[in-house]
């Protein structure tokens, strides 16, 4: 059990430390085009050139760029499966539970019928 564990988390590791390169990759491969932010008219960020960053900056975005792509090759998938899984479960609620209730309200009116068949075949036998 242990061994699986250390693959598991071994490979969870290889592929962050690839997602991190990937993303180094692509931050320090964009053109030095500079990024300007504006919200109704107003200048928010101006002339930051993601290209031009210090190793520490360009470190820590990639780790926070590779965490979040990580993050949503779980967390997609956990979620679609949840919101399949909870509309499966409404939909037999919503065709099961009726269909369960006419089955016992046809089993109780036809109760008399099942008891005088099953005490004929008793009376036969």
């Amino acid at each position: 059990m242990s061994r699986r564990w250390t693959l598991i988390v071994g490979s969870f590791l290889v592929l962050s430390l690839a997602a991190m390169l990937l993303a180094w990759g692509s931050i320090s491969a964009l053109n030095p085009v500079p990024l300007s932010l504006n919200i109704d008219g107003e200048q928010l960020i101006d002339g930051i050139d993601l290209a031009s960053m210090s190793a520490g900056h360009l470190l820590l975005a990639s780790a926070l760029l590779a965490f979040v792509l990580l993050v949503t090759l779980v967390v997609l998938p956990m979620a679609l499966l949840l919101t399949l899984l909870g509309l499966l479960l409404a939909a037999l609620a919503v065709v099961g539970l009726p269909l369960l209730l006419a089955l016992a309200l046809v089993g109780l009116l036809l109760s008399p019928l099942f008891l005088a068949v099953w005490l004929l075949w008793w009376m036969l036998a």
